[in-house]
């Protein structure tokens, strides 16, 4: 099975944009890939799901400890050929200027190797600068290869031999810029995959850009891992006929995978419902999850769906138990402005 976490000195290095390309293009190849994001990211899952059609998870060291992490890996990873693991902002950035709960501690605790993302862009020879200090930065850096992005195939032929002459990491190939083609960013990272109607063209680009220009079978020998953990996670509780509200629409999209695994796993009932399109709650719902998202882009829509604002200010306080996290909690309030200021 292929192994890969993807990292990068910094964010905006194009992790995203890699990563689902790797995916795409491995898909194509028959591997069946499965994805996964370092720490607590709802935005980039989203692309993952797109390039794939299927699930992607969160691994997060912060939020579990390293055995229960093992366990959702393995457990994610069953009946696939493949497995990438985008990392979070630099690879050893973790909490508190410190490295714990950092991409390179999740790559380490599932002796998973990682791919460096480099962005070429205005750099040449100083690039191995920066793999060598990547790689001496930890003993167990777990860097197996270098993939240099916005990089044009004809400079990638020309730095790779000098790059792997300087400090031993092989240079897999290159992912060339592409315009059209490139995902963009607002506050709180990159655009939402539902916004970009032309996302599965865009990915296809990519995908077949990487595809022309990675050398796959030096990568799938370098990444191909037979490790396997074998634990078991103990499900103590469970539950019966519990039906749980939870918002989901574009203005409430961020949502973990895992959280809504956990609570079937304990023997809940997901009932997914529109605080947009919506007029009510469901019916029998014995609690409520809203979820982050962007509400202030829909904020006048929201607040003129008053029967469903009724129905959730009664069920709130009527007492019935409610996570808001976020935007969800921002809805909530006596009034919501939209981008531009304007109250509802």
């Amino acid at each position: 099975m292929i192994r890969m976490l993807v990292a990068a000195p910094r964010s905006g290095s194009g992790k995203t944009t890699v990563a689902c390309a790797l995916l795409r293009a491995l898909r194509d190849r028959g591997l069946a890939p499965c994805a996964f994001k370092c720490g607590p990211d709802y935005i980039d899952p989203m692309f993952h799901r797109a390039a794939l059609g299927v699930e992607s998870r969160n691994l997060d060291l912060f939020l579990c400890g390293a055995d229960r992490l093992r366990a959702q890996f393995e457990r994610a990873c069953a009946g696939h050929g493949a497995a990438v693991i985008e990392g979070a902002m630099g690879y050893y950035d973790g909490v508190e200027l410190s490295d714990r709960a950092s991409a390179w501690w999740i790559a380490d605790t599932l002796e998973v190797p990682a791919l460096l993302v480099l962005n070429a862009r205005g750099a040449g020879l100083s690039l191995a600068a920066e793999v060598r200090g990547m790689t001496a930065f930890r003993e167990r850096s777990r860097i197996a290869g270098v993939l240099l992005n916005e990089c044009a195939p004809a400079l990638c032929r020309r730095l790779a031999p000098a790059l792997e002459r300087e400090t031993g990491v092989p240079v897999l190939g290159c992912l060339p810029r592409l315009d059209g083609a490139r995902i963009e960013s607002r506050h709180l990272g990159l655009r939402t995959a539902q916004e970009i109607e032309d996302l599965d063209e865009r990915l296809a680009r990519l995908a077949a850009a990487l595809a022309e220009n990675v050398d796959w079978e030096r990568l799938q020998r370098i990444f191909s891992c037979e490790k396997a953990f074998t634990m078991t996670e103990k499900q103590t509780l469970k539950y019966e006929n519990v039906r749980i509200g939870i918002a989901n629409d574009k203005a409430f999209c961020f949502t973990y995978f895992e959280t809504l695994e956990a609570l079937r796993d304990f023997g809940a009932e997901i009932v997914s419902f529109s605080p947009l399109e919506d007029a009510a709650l469901p019916p029998r719902i014995a609690a409520l999850y809203l979820p982050g998202g962007y509400p202030e882009l829909y904020a006048q829509e929201l607040s003129t769906n008053k029967s469903m604002v009724k129905s959730i200010k009664s069920a709130v306080l009527g007492g019935m138990p409610t996570v808001a996290e976020c935007g969800g909690f921002l809805y909530l309030g006596a009034s919501l402005c939209d981008p531009d200021g304007n109250a509802a």
